[in-house]
């Protein structure tokens, strides 16, 4: 009886010249679509630094609008009343007063950056743990980098020149400030901030995102 035809099968030959075009296929494929997917991962990375960045700016640019401001303190030429508005100001770090959060009672509020990243400090007007920056309230992480920059009315810099590091009328973060002398301090009238995060990448180049904000104070 005469076997039917077609009913070989393949050769081991044929089942391994098969597999290696298929495996050539797969190659080809993950070629094609691994770098886009590094990309997403990497694009996603950053979209998240800068929201991340975006959100603690916009929240600390509008409190440090308001610095200075105190309804009990507006009197009869609706002017506000509130003395040394800026307690201290630094480089890297600021503390203003005011009732920022609008809770009827004004604060001390201190800005500034520690390892964990960029931080808010409220607490009484003279009290030396509002001039830390210990304990305070996580603004953003991954933030690397925090820098404010001090004009007058005239847009002059505070001090003039600005020669880096300085702290306006020799005030810095650590102590309640005192108010000798408030030369620098009581002539501020816009502040420039800018803030810089970076968020580490597995297996690609950290992602970095700086955003700056101009703040002209409503209340000097």
């Amino acid at each position: 009886m005469r076997p039917l035809r077609g009913q070989d099968g393949f050769t081991l030959v044929e089942l391994m010249v098969a597999m290696s075009i298929f495996l050539l296929i797969l190659v080809g494929i993950f070629q094609v679509f691994d770098p886009s997917r590094n990309a997403y991962q990497v694009s996603e990375r950053k979209l998240d630094v800068q929201q991340n960045a975006r959100v603690a700016m916009d929240r600390m640019a509008r409190q440090i609008r308001m610095t200075g401001y105190f309804p009990e303190n507006i009197d009869n030429d609706n002017t506000n009343d509130l003395s040394n508005s800026i307690q201290i100001a630094t480089e890297s770090a600021l503390s203003v007063a005011g009732d920022l959060d609008g809770t009827g009672a004004s604060s001390v509020y201190t800005f500034c950056r520690d390892n964990s990243g960029l931080r808010r400090v409220q607490g009484a007007i003279g009290a030396g743990a509002s001039y830390t920056c210990a304990n305070g309230q996580l603004m953003a992480e991954s933030v690397t980098a925090l820098s404010f920059a001090y004009f007058d009315s005239a847009n002059n810099p505070v001090p003039n020149p600005p020669t880096g590091p300085y702290n306006l009328d020799a005030e810095g973060l650590g102590a309640a400030p005192t108010f000798a002398s408030v030369a620098q301090r009581s002539i501020v009238r816009r502040i420039v901030i800018m803030v810089t995060a970076r968020e580490p990448v597995p297996g690609q180049p950290a992602q970095t995102y700086t955003l700056t904000s101009d703040v002209r104070l409503r209340n000097p």
